[in-house]
C-alpha cells in the first residue's frame, strides 16, 4: 500500500469516527448503529453490546439525552491487507441538564474495524473511561448530582442490554 494509499483509508477511518458521533447525536440511531460491523461489538468496562440490534437499541434510549461526543487524537494504523485497522482517539462527551450542558465523560476508545463491502466499520469499540489518578477506583460518572439521573438510564440500559465480556 502507497503511503497515499494509506493515506486515504485513515481519511476514511476519520470520516467513519465523524458519522459516529454525529449520527449519535443526531439522533439517526440506525446510522450510529451501521457504524458498526453486523456483529460488531461496543463494550464498557465487563460487558459489551454484541451485534447491531443491541447497539441500536441502546442507541435508542440514547436519543433521549440531548448529548455532544467529541472524538479528537485520532490514531490508527491500517494493517498490510488494508481491510483491517486498530486504533485509538480520545472522547469527551457532555449532556444536557437544566443547569446546561455539562462534561459527563472523558476517557478513550479503544478500535477494531473492518473493511465490508469497501466500506470501514467498527468491529470491536471498547470505552476505556478516565480516572482520578489519586483514586482509580473513584466513580467519576457518578461525581455530579445533576448528571446522576442521565447517566444511570445510560448505564441501566446498557446493563440491560450487554453481556459480560
Amino acid at each position: 500500500m502507497t503511503e497515499m494509499e494509506l493515506w486515504v483509508e485513515k481519511q476514511k477511518i476519520y470520516e467513519l469516527c465523524a458519522r459516529y458521533t454525529l449520527s449519535l447525536d443526531g439522533h439517526d440511531i440506525q446510522a450510529w448503529a451501521n457504524c458498526f460491523t453486523e456483529d460488531g461489538v461496543f463494550g464498557f468496562g465487563d460487558h459489551g453490546l454484541c451485534g447491531r440490534e443491541k447497539i441500536a437499541a441502546y442507541g435508542q434510549i440514547h436519543s433521549q439525552i440531548a448529548s455532544r461526543h467529541l472524538n479528537t487524537s485520532l490514531l490508527f494504523e491500517v494493517d498490510e491487507s488494508g481491510e483491517r485497522a486498530t486504533g485509538q482517539s480520545t472522547t469527551v462527551a457532555s449532556f444536557a441538564t437544566r443547569e446546561g450542558f455539562k462534561v459527563a465523560f472523558l476517557g478513550r476508545y479503544d478500535d477494531e474495524l473492518q473493511k465490508v463491502d469497501g466500506q470501514w466499520l467498527f468491529s470491536r469499540r471498547w470505552v476505556v473511561a478516565d480516572t482520578l489518578p489519586d483514586d482509580p477506583a473513584f466513580d467519576l460518572l457518578s461525581a455530579d448530582p445533576d448528571l446522576v439521573p442521565v447517566v444511570q438510564q445510560l448505564v441501566d440500559a446498557y446493563k440491560r442490554l450487554g453481556e459480560p465480556i
